[in-house]
């Protein structure tokens, strides 16, 4: 369902789905900045998580600053909450609405004023076997886009797909093993590839037809 915009969200226009991506560098010193912008509950989680908690933590950390600049708030302030099926989302408010995909030392959000987005983001790894999961998880339109391309770009065209799959999924709040729902014949969701460092693939989805990425970097936040 597109929404309208709330006027709250400045700088982030209607149609427009802003994508931030974050190096998620351990000796940077804007990411100690980022990181003291964390509640209580989210140290909590960051020690459960033990050797992925740092770059959760930055990540988390990116995100808040990112939502503030929208807000116009401190970001230390913000409130997150979850829906039903866990997908989070800010307490109290129709938007911003966001998706945060993070992998070991680069972070992906993607940011809308007006409709419902997911993101995400993979490194293109040698150890996965891509045959498997494409026939696990891929749609058979997928599969065969892989079988046919040249074998040393089979492992590429993977993650792409793969990547489509799962911001699909995270645009409705959905784990990997659920199906994607039934839309009714007026929905429409779009998944668009997003250029990122060599070695990784990523997309974002976001409903509706008449939007477009806009690509964002960390810089602007220091």
């Amino acid at each position: 369902m597109i929404r309208t915009p709330a006027p709250a969200v400045a700088g982030l226009p209607a149609g427009v789905v802003d994508a931030w991506c974050i190096a998620l560098r351990p000796e940077s010193a804007v990411l100690e900045h980022w990181r003291s912008k964390l509640s209580d509950d989210e140290r909590t989680e960051a020690a459960r998580r033990r050797f992925a908690g740092p770059a959760w933590t930055a990540a988390r950390g990116a995100l808040r600053i990112i939502l503030g600049r929208y807000l116009d708030e401190p970001p230390e302030r913000l409130k997150f909450a979850r829906e039903a099926l866990g997908k989070p989302r800010l307490a109290g408010r129709d938007a911003p609405l966001f998706s945060v995909a993070w992998r070991e030392d680069l972070a992906l959000i993607a940011v809308a004023s007006d409709r419902e987005v997911g993101v995400e983001l993979e490194r293109e790894r040698e150890d996965a076997d891509v045959a498997a999961l494409a026939r696990d998880h891929l749609s058979l339109a997928d599969q065969a886009a892989i079988l046919h391309s040249p074998p040393e770009r089979q492992r590429t065209v993977f993650f792409e797909a793969w990547t489509r799959h799962e911001a699909r999924r995270k645009l409705h709040g959905l784990a990997l093993e659920d199906p994607l729902p039934d839309l009714d014949e007026n929905s429409v969701v779009i998944v668009r590839a997003l250029n990122v460092p060599a070695g990784w693939a990523a997309a974002v989805a976001a409903e509706g037809s008449a939007w477009r990425v806009r690509r964002r970097e960390a810089a602007e936040l220091d």
